[in-house]
């Protein structure tokens, strides 16, 4: 039976796909740029791609940042700072604080385990947009990649965390995130029991197999008590 469980923040717990485009818009426009179907084609892939290269350890995080925007200016021909849209992003998506379905009921009725979030992010910021969201009293800690100086789902990452987490045992542990690279391969790093969040159907095209797949996160209460 399953006593700790980790959490996975951005669309495992809170609904970032739906702040992050409505931020990046904003943000496009109001850098003096058309917002089309292509431009934010492009914006996705090239954020995608500098997150793989951070989770791989390939590039520190700080990279995705100053990147991102001056790559995507540079191919669409935008004169303008990516820098300071990067930080006019930021703040905007900072103040998402979105919770997805049965998130809060689902936390409420697993209160007699012991829940922590893991996240690759700022400590800072994931815990102002959890208390914006009224979620932060559900968790008993929060680890996130910028303060312990290793991103998910590294080794370093995971063994900080179980050094963290009184009486932690991996054979009653379960991950939980929408992932495969970074919650599932996180999981399978640690020998962490993983439980895959796919509420769009996602087609499973890598490798990295979780333990669980689940569309409905009310269905995490099922996975629990096995």
């Amino acid at each position: 039976m399953y006593r700790t469980i980790l959490f996975d923040v951005d669309d495992t717990l809170l609904d970032f796909e739906a702040g992050e485009l409505a931020c990046l818009k904003q943000t496009i426009e109001d850098f003096g740029a058309r917002y089309t179907p292509r431009l934010e084609a492009r914006y996705l892939t090239i954020n995608a791609g500098l997150w793989v290269d951070f989770e791989a350890g390939r590039i520190p995080r700080q990279q995705i940042f100053a990147r991102r925007f001056t790559q995507l200016f540079k191919e669409f021909g935008v004169e303008a700072d990516g820098l300071a849209a990067e930080k006019h992003y930021h703040k905007m998506l900072d103040q998402q604080a979105i919770v997805l379905p049965h998130v809060a009921e689902t936390l409420e009725a697993l209160s007699d385990y012991r829940l922590y979030v893991v996240s690759n992010g700022v400590i800072e910021v994931q815990r102002q947009r959890l208390a914006k969201a009224g979620l932060i009293d559900a968790f008993a800690d929060i680890f996130v990649s910028d303060a312990i100086g290793a991103p998910k789902p590294t080794m370093a990452f995971f063994d900080y965390v179980a050094k963290h987490i009184p009486k932690f045992d991996a054979a009653t542990t379960l991950i939980v995130g929408d992932s495969l690279t970074s919650d599932i391969q996180g999981g399978r790093n640690a020998k962490i029991d993983s439980v895959w969040f796919n509420p769009h159907f996602k087609p499973n095209r890598t490798t990295v197999i979780p333990v669980y797949q689940l569309s409905e996160f009310s269905d995490l209460t099922k996975i629990a008590a096995e």
